[in-house]
């Protein structure tokens, strides 16, 4: 009278493992694609530099990039600002940029307030033109960030 049309466990079993083992793909994938740049993280620039200056450390073993940056104080900020330098990435857009931000329960956290954005400030060096995260602590948020003439979309690349 009644046809059994499901499958029988067994048949079922091969199914059941290839989907479990898509799932731990999709998740590994994921995983990987969440990594942690350390973006935000305090590092050491091994330089002294006032406010008004950027500087650099593209070999900072505390930052998973391996860059720690603290670029200079634009105008309209003050040069009190109490933002310390920080581990950024390479980014194509604000996207990429998320990052640590400060504990305003801290007195003495000195990490980034305002979060963070992808530009260039550096027009010189092995960081010349390159889009990084950048705090926007350091920049008046009507402005943004200065872009150097040389890595300006109408002048000709200058980084050699």
């Amino acid at each position: 009278m009644f046809k059994k049309s499901c499958a029988s466990a067994r048949e079922l079993q091969p199914a059941r493992r290839r989907l479990g083992h898509a799932f731990a793909l999709v998740a590994l994938l994921t995983a990987a694609g969440c990594e942690d740049k350390g973006i935000g993280r305090q590092c050491d620039i091994t330089q002294n530099v006032s406010a008004a200056q950027g500087a650099y450390n593209t070999n900072a073993t505390d930052c998973p990039s391996r860059m720690c940056i603290k670029p200079n104080v634009q105008p309209g900020i003050s040069n009190d600002l109490d933002t310390t330098s920080y581990c950024s990435a390479r980014c194509s857009s604000d996207s990429d940029c998320d990052g640590q931000t400060r504990d305003p329960t801290n007195p003495d956290d000195t990490r980034c307030r305002k979060g963070y954005t992808c530009a260039s400030v550096f027009g010189k060096g092995p960081l010349c033109c390159a889009k990084l995260c950048l705090c926007r602590d350091f920049f008046s948020a009507s402005v943004g960030p200065a872009v150097p003439d040389e890595c300006k979309s109408d002048a000709d690349a200058s980084c050699s």
